[in-house]
């Protein structure tokens, strides 16, 4: 007897307005909750199983794209028996009340793309979708709290204020404070800084997280961050850089990548690509007034361009817990690279000098207590604090003084290092008079100590006008 033709059903679907690779990323999404293995996935066709059981080995399920339409057809793995209804038709069913569950429950790919004023502020709720940027915006905000608590300014804090709480400064962080170009990103220079940078990440929050997924939004924004920080500490040699603007800027980088491919729906992409560039390169503008590093901005940018086009390929496989780890690896191991690198390049004479700089004004803090110390001392005491204390550091940074005149630096830097040499042998000649003052009991120093200060006064009064 001939054996029974396998049984088939097949039948033509319309995408509505999802393009050819959202729907097929929605089918598979409907076939992996309708427990089917998939078994091969290519740009234009989906295949799956469906489990065995007593009466068959399961079918074969492929979608398939076909111009403006797919082809689903459900085909038995052997000849089956079955004692009802058609498997292939039910799988039909099941497939496209699955499929529905999936586009309607995510409100489709671009109607998550089309955000509204009142949606911004319901990211600040934690929930499924939106889990990360309010974390985000919390761990900043509670930052700001904790530094305004502790005595920084609310509306202008200092700039050592800010280098203090971890701000990014090419001369520290080059110099073992790597930990800033982390650090950095969660501190602002004030509650308008703060609150400017938090919208700007609640607008693209709403729009990308649902996107990329937890994982890969959290991660773009820390990796995108940090580049921010070494294109920074690349342009800037004294500027003390805070705030999440670099990595926004990473982020809208990361969308820009998803907006030029054909992941988001056509018209949807149009409208929100011009939004975003709107955005981008208004604040780019506004950047150039002064005060603001725009070239984290940049490096922000480009960073998150970079890691969205490499994304893209885990978002279309987004069950692919393995491929977005490696993914996500991939790209963590190229910042670590990029970032030694940097330290490497940007690790010249002048970050040597602002070190050695740093040196020398703690070594002048030590010196001049000198002139705190009580005139009640024992005369011992005050000539072994003359003696050890004060000339003791300023002779030490005269020493650190020889050693930056060896270094190669800007003519005005040399100049000032000239003059801040002449500044420390007045001391020492200062200190000296001081210490035969005391030694010996009398005021026949007075006049020579007088005129030593008078010319460390028109000294430092003359280093402050040039800076």
């Amino acid at each position: 007897m001939e054996p029974k033709p396998q049984p088939e059903y097949s039948e033509e679907l319309q995408p509505g307005s999802l393009t050819k690779i959202q729907y097929l990323d929605a089918a598979k999404r409907a076939a992996i909750e309708l427990g089917w293995d998939i078994t091969t996935e290519e740009e234009d066709i989906l295949v799956c199983h469906t489990p065995s059981n007593t009466y068959s080995h399961g079918e074969f399920i492929t979608i398939k794209a076909e111009g403006d339409f797919f082809t689903f057809q459900s085909k038995s793995a052997s000849e089956s028996t079955w004692l009802d209804q058609n498997p292939n038709e039910v799988n039909a069913t099941l497939f496209k009340e699955a499929l529905a569950s999936v586009t309607g429950n995510n409100s489709d790919i671009q109607n998550k793309t089309r955000p509204r004023g009142k949606d911004i502020l319901k990211v600040l709720i934690p929930s499924g979708e939106h889990l990360i940027t309010p974390i985000i915006v919390y761990i900043n905000i509670a930052v700001f709290i904790i530094m305004v608590l502790a005595g920084v300014s609310f509306i202008q804090p200092n700039t050592s204020d800010l280098l203090n709480w971890g701000g990014n400064f090419r001369p520290d962080t080059v110099t073992g404070g790597w930990w800033r170009l982390f650090t950095s990103m969660f501190l602002h220079a004030g509650i308008i800084h703060l609150l400017a940078n938090m919208y700007a990440l609640l607008y693209i929050g709403l729009l990308l997280e649902p996107l990329l997924g937890r994982f890969r939004y959290a991660a773009a924004y820390i990796l995108a961050g940090i580049c921010s920080g070494l294109m920074s500490i690349v342009v800037h040699t004294n500027v003390v850089a805070v705030g999440a603007s670099g990595a926004i800027f990473g982020l809208y980088g990361v969308f820009l990548a998803m907006l030029t491919t054909n992941y988001i729906e056509k018209e949807t992409r149009n409208a929100m690509l011009k939004s975003i560039l709107l955005f981008v390169g208004y604040n780019l503008l506004y950047g150039m007034q002064g005060n603001i590093d725009n070239a984290a901005h940049i490096g922000g940018l480009i960073s998150g361009l970079a890691i969205g086009y490499v994304y893209i390929h885990g978002v279309r496989r987004e069950h692919d817990i393995k491929t977005q780890a490696t993914i996500t690896g991939i790209i963590a191991v190229c910042v670590v690279g990029l970032t030694v690198l940097t330290m490497n390049v940007v690790t010249g004479d002048l970050v040597i000098y602002q070190r050695d700089m740093k040196g020398f004004i703690a070594n002048e803090k030590l010196a001049v207590k000198i002139y705190k110390m009580r005139t009640d001392l024992p005369r011992e005491e005050m000539l072994h604090n003359i003696r050890d204390i004060g000339i003791y550091n300023w002779n030490e940074n005269i020493k650190i003084l020889n050693e930056i005149a060896k270094l190669d630096l800007p003519p005005k830097i040399k100049e000032n290092d000239e003059i801040l040499m002449q500044y420390c042998l007045l001391r020492i000649s200062s200190y000296e008079l001081l210490y035969k003052k005391i030694s010996e009991q009398t005021d026949a120093y007075d006049d020579e100590i007088k005129q030593d200060n008078e010319k460390i006064i028109e000294m430092i009064n003359g280093l402050k006008e040039k800076s």
